[in-house]
Formats: C-alpha cells, structure tokens, sequence
C-alpha cells in the first residue's frame, strides 16, 4: 500500500503534467479503525467509477500536511471522511466552504488567537487553514462526512455506515 507522502507525490506530479485536474476528490481516514477508514472505502469505490479525465479521486489514508500538496491548482477539493456529530452512525452530512469561510486552526480547535497546536495533532482543518493563509485554497472546497459507529481496531465497515457508502459516492458524483 502506497504511503500518504507516494500520494501526494503523484497527484503533485500529474498536477504538473499536461493534464489538468479540475477536480480533486481526496477519501482520508485510517481503515485499521473501522468506521474512521470510510472516506478510504468510498474513494475506492469511485476509483472503479468511470469519471471525467479532469477529476482525480485520491485514497489520502491519514496524510496530515501532504493534503496542501494535492490541492494547490485544482478549483474544486471534495473531501470525504469520519464525521462525529452526535447522531445516529451512517448519517451523512455535506458542507460547502469558500476559501473566505475557512477558520484558523485556533477557532476551530476554541481557542483564542494566541492558542497553539502541534504538528503532530495537524488534521484536515488545520490544512485547510494552512493552505487559506498560503492563498492556495480550491475556489470550492465540499466536505462530505459520514458519522462513524464504532473506531476501533478492525477493517471493515459497521453495517449502518457500509450501508452508506453509495449514498456518498452519488453525491460525490452530484458534485463532479
């Protein structure tokens, strides 16, 4: 299985090639914890997709920081991944940001201005966050997350969150 940093290579490379990727769907999560691995899950799905040669799905696994470097021409970023909000597992939620609407690591983690992290708690929002401040922000970025049931050690899907993932995959390609 190919690292997080192969990925973002790749994608950087084809980036910089002839072809153009105008959008880039990125599944992230660890699929050794169950539910956590569905964005991994429903990236490999629409990898057996036929799809649009201007789009590129991307399994991102845990990548962190190397997601700045799957993004940075594309015009839209979709990002599936393990959504905890308190409701029933399998529930689907989708929100669509703006480079504008963005939040520094601190807001989102409720802190103050002057509130740190480490880089080795650096997830999604904190690279959103990063590449916002860099202006290397997608003109759309859509987040579709899916409420985990259970994420611990295991490989495969729960029922409730299984039973989901066609779902994703149609709004992902309502998306393209």
């Amino acid at each position: 299985m190919p690292s997080e940093t192969d990925a973002a290579s790749a994608v950087g490379a084809q980036n910089g090639s002839a072809r153009k990727v105008r959008v880039l769907v990125v599944g992230v999560g660890n699929i050794l914890l169950k539910d956590e691995g569905v964005g991994v899950h429903v990236a490999k799905k629409l990898l057996e997709t036929a799809l649009p040669g201007d789009v590129e799905v991307i399994d991102c696994g845990t990548c962190g920081l190397d997601i700045l470097l799957l993004y940075k021409e594309v015009e839209k970023l979709i990002v599936v991944d393990a959504t905890r909000a308190g409701h029933k597992a399998g529930t689907i939620y989708k929100a669509v940001l703006s480079a504008g609407e963005i939040q520094r690591p601190a807001q989102l983690l409720g802190g103050g201005a002057d509130s740190r992290i480490s880089l080795h708690q650096v997830g999604l929002t904190e690279a959103l966050a990063a590449a916002n401040t860099l202006n290397q922000t997608p003109k759309e970025i859509v987040i579709i997350g899916v409420e985990p049931g259970e994420c611990n050690w295991g490989l495969e899907l729960t029922g409730p969150v299984a039973r989901s993932v066609p779902e994703v995959v149609n709004k992902v390609l309502e998306e393209i």
